[in-house]
């Protein structure tokens, strides 16, 4: 599991509280919609990532961090650095993930992932089209503070048991941290250091396989 859900958490201190009584629903279609404008002025993205998982029936908690790259639509380039070497590639048809120690790379199609991953599709998704996630998710504004939107998000669909908090950046609507908590697990995501517009090439979420490495198509 940890190494698809590398993307996303909370921290920054409350500030104005919308609770819904006082937001109705035109205002964060209107602030979602202000957000996906802004969004769409960055092409590309780099930022650090730091993740923890937390198992609550033991308490066990697994932390990981690396580099995260972005060019859209939907081109990922992830490194993560800690506890141990592992990379991403996603070139928008599939997702490559190469672990140097093993010697293996693993090949999954992009669609089948982020598709069936919640983490993934709301995060990815969330500052694209809206519109599209309000078809199978509620999203209500949570919090707001001088530079920051919190959102939750809950699933339509009454037997998933799941809820995400998403904050974005009223900078540049880009998403900063995240926590999915699903009453079994919680992953708080942290994404700090952003440099946007760097003009990424395509080569770089393309992987080139090392002599001797497995590659594994699933």
């Amino acid at each position: 599991m940890a190494k698809k859900f590398l993307l996303f958490l909370i921290v920054f201190f409350v500030g104005f509280f919308c609770a819904d009584v006082f937001c109705g629903q035109d205002d964060i279609d209107k602030i979602l919609s202000e957000t996906e404008k802004i969004n769409s002025k960055v092409k590309d993205m780099q930022a650090n990532y730091y993740q923890t998982i937390t198992y609550f029936s033991t308490n066990e908690k697994i932390n990981s961090d690396g580099v995260f790259k972005h060019k859209k639509p939907d081109f990922i380039n992830l490194t993560q650095l800690n506890p141990s070497r592992q990379y991403t590639y996603i070139d928008g048809k599939t997702i490559t993930t190469y672990v140097p120690a093993n010697k293996q790379a693993v090949v999954e199609k992009w669609k089948n992932v982020v598709d069936g991953d919640i983490i993934l599709t709301s995060v990815f998704k969330f500052t694209k089209n809206f519109k599209t996630l309000k078809k199978d998710y509620n999203i209500k504004l949570k919090e707001e503070t001088k530079t920051d939107y919190t959102f939750l998000i809950k699933p339509l669909n009454k037997k998933e048991k799941w809820k995400m908090d998403v904050m974005v950046s009223k900078a540049n609507g880009l998403v900063t941290s995240s926590v999915f908590d699903n009453g079994n697990f919680e992953v708080k995501i942290r994404l700090t250091d952003y440099k946007t517009n760097n003009n990424f090439s395509n080569d770089m979420f393309k992987f080139a396989a090392p002599k001797n490495v497995d590659i594994i198509e699933l």
